[in-house]
């Protein structure tokens, strides 16, 4: 149950750095890698967006993994 659950939690969690990645990965940078948000005075820089899907992608496979070892202990 435990296993389960963190499973789930994984994979959720690896929604939040999805959706960054998502979002900031057509965002149009400069030579500099970097996108000024004029409206909201931030800049975004474009080596976060690889991190983002990194860490999405690293979320998902442990979530996999406790998820399958989970169901074939329980099976």
């Amino acid at each position: 149950m435990l296993r389960r659950f963190t499973a789930i939690f994984l994979l959720i969690a690896a929604a939040v750095p999805g959706v960054l990645f998502w979002q900031r990965r057509s965002l149009p940078y400069n030579e500099q890698g970097r996108y000024f948000d004029a409206a909201q005075g931030v800049v975004y820089e474009a080596q976060a967006v690889t991190m983002y899907g990194g860490i999405a992608v690293v979320l998902i496979i442990i979530g996999v993994i406790i998820l399958a070892f989970g169901r074939r202990r329980d099976g």
